[in-house]
């Protein structure tokens, strides 16, 4: 059975629109290892272990199932990323084997772990664009940075490499600090609020923020 399988389609390739990934931005990066998490209700997602100018991050859950088996829109950009790993097949479709498990030392204490890895995207060179979302989880301050788009290492997106159009040109929109660099705040927060927040944390004070709060996030 295949891990994953999806059909490229107009819709597929519609546009919307330090060394460490700290903030909103596009960064040139190479996926390490590109690992699947599969939760109690057996939806996938997958983080991503980055190595960005000899530094390695990790941009954590990209969902590709919603808890109730239904395709998450995150799908999407995974199958952008497909696209841009040239992983279409004749049929237009793209079809990846299960996960390999290999073992690798993750996290500050470089632990052996065993991860179901995507041998596809080892070592492959891509631009990313992440954006910095925060939000509140029991009055507590949760900041994580979302992945918004892939392109190709030339700068090719997935709508101009099926499309056959000129190279570039969506990332030089994309680009655009107005885009690019752009903050999500949830749950009421504001960027004056976040700073507020931050200070009281790094103090090892509790600020009370009245603002709604959210469901627990799975995949966090």
């Amino acid at each position: 059975m295949a891990f994953y399988k999806s059909t490229v389609t107009a819709d597929t390739v519609k546009e919307s629109g330090g060394k460490f990934i700290g903030k909103s931005g596009i960064y040139p990066v190479t996926i390490k290892i590109a690992s699947v998490k599969i939760n109690e209700h057996g939806a996938r997602s997958i983080d991503f272990n980055v190595d960005y100018e000899g530094s390695n991050n990790v941009l954590y859950g990209l969902k590709l199932d919603n808890n109730d088996g239904t395709p998450n829109y995150q799908a999407r950009i995974f199958d952008h990323l497909c696209i841009i790993a040239d992983l279409v097949n004749d049929q237009n479709e793209i079809v990846l084997a299960d996960p390999e498990i290999q073992t690798h030392k993750i996290g500050k204490d470089q632990t052996p772990t065993d991860l179901s890895v995507l041998t596809e995207f080892t070592d492959l060179e891509v631009k990313v664009w992440v954006k910095e979302v925060y939000s509140l989880y029991k009055n507590e301050l949760k900041s994580k940075k979302e992945i918004v788009e892939f392109y190709r290492a030339d700068g090719a997106s997935a709508s101009e490499i099926v499309n056959g159009t000129e190279i570039g040109i969506k990332l030089a929109k994309d680009s655009d600090p107005k885009y690019c660099e752009a903050v999500t705040y949830k749950d009421g927060l504001t960027a004056e609020k976040v700073a507020e927040l931050k200070k009281a944390q790094s103090s090892g004070r509790t600020t009370a923020a009245a603002a709604p709060q959210p469901k627990k996030n799975l995949f966090a």
